[in-house]
């Protein structure tokens, strides 16, 4: 059916809003040539022996091509063509002779280049019932289709029609399968982050450990864990309310990740003790690192007002020791640390063969 509301003097479907909205889901418009539509385009003009033909697809303000034979042109205007009026019905359109027609003698496409004579078009009709477009064969001269030729022209339309609609499937299952990588990649952030200080967990922490202790195994190296505390959190938690000692967590949170480099992780082990995981680390640049963040809290004047941070860093540059050792070597430091006063940070290797302290 159609109506008589005009674009550009056109007959538009009843349903043109919903065509439109259709053929946007098939993402196909200004595509790349691709050589499933080629083939159709040059077997329909060799099979109706014509010298151009095309696949188009009807939007708005034009006639696409997704594949074209004999005819240089990307799209011509909706109003120069004859498939605007093709994919106003199910069936084919014939046309032998443009000239002796009074629709099409004036149409852009017989009254300009290529100087259309011959014109059939068969509407590509998806399972919707919306014609996308059409397939369509065009000769500069007045001809006609036998039998055979309407039928194979019919049969490439609706092989056409079927590329479509793979395609439309392929998008949905890409964008679908697109959606569950994305899901799954939030699900596991989420599984090895912490939720208020946006640091990595525990998870991580034991996972990357044993990475870095079996990496420096077999190629040497050495590496730190850092372990960090903030001093009398309980009595900030008992005095201001947990919601300060909350933010105290974050900004805590924050300076590590600002301080540590991009290959360092820094996890937040449980309540207000956070650790540092360093590879291919000194024991002074470990120690350099500490004495930063110990006087970048003292520093702040914001949520880490007043506070002040006890600090162990375990140094591994020997490898006869266990991820649950190098954890207890830290935790001692940082206990010793505490023993000193507090606002401290203490060294130890993993031979137990040096403490350093810095106060």
């Amino acid at each position: 059916m159609i109506n008589n509301n005009s674009q550009r003097d056109l007959l538009l479907p009843d349903n043109e809003l919903s065509r439109l909205q259709e053929i946007s889901s098939y993402h196909i418009l200004d595509t790349l040539p691709e050589q499933e539509y080629d083939d159709i385009a040059m077997l329909s003009a060799q099979i109706c022996h014509t010298p151009i033909s095309t696949v188009a697809i009807v939007d708005e303000t034009r006639k696409w091509h997704k594949a074209k034979f004999g005819l240089d042109k990307d799209s011509v205007p909706r109003d120069f063509a004859i498939c605007s009026h093709t994919i106003l019905n199910d069936e084919i359109l014939l046309v032998e002779d443009t000239h002796l027609d009074p629709i099409f003698c004036n149409i852009g496409m017989v009254a300009n280049p290529p100087f259309v004579r011959f014109y059939a078009g068969v509407p590509l009709i998806n399972s919707e019932g919306f014609a996308l477009g059409t397939l369509c064969v065009v000769d500069t001269k007045p001809n006609s289709l036998n039998g055979f030729q309407i039928r194979a022209l019919k049969a490439l339309a609706r092989q056409t029609v079927a590329l479509l609609e793979l395609r439309k499937s392929l998008k949905v299952s890409q964008d679908l399968q697109q959606k569950i990588v994305d899901k799954n990649r939030q699900l596991q952030a989420l599984s090895q982050t912490d939720d208020l200080s946006n640091l990595y967990n525990r998870r991580v922490l034991d996972r990357e450990l044993s990475h870095e202790l079996k990496r420096s195994k077999r190629y040497g190296g050495e590496f730190s864990l850092m372990m960090l505390d903030i001093d009398n959190f309980k009595q900030l938690n008992d005095t201001k309310g947990h919601s300060v000692g909350d933010k105290a967590i974050v900004a805590i949170a924050q300076l590590l990740q600002l301080e540590s480099r991009d290959t360092d992780f820094c996890i937040r082990f449980g309540g207000d003790e956070f650790i540092i995981l360093m590879s291919s680390t000194t024991a002074k640049q470990a120690m350099d690192m500490a004495s930063r963040i110990k006087n970048r809290v003292e520093m702040q004047i914001s949520s880490l007002a007043g506070l002040t941070v006890s600090i162990g860093v375990a140094h591994v540059d020997s490898f006869n020791i266990t991820e649950q050792d190098i954890l207890e070597l830290a935790d001692h430091c940082l206990y010793q640390a505490k023993a000193n006063g507090r606002n401290a940070i203490v060294l130890m290797n993993s031979d137990s063969q040096y403490v350093e302290s810095f106060e």
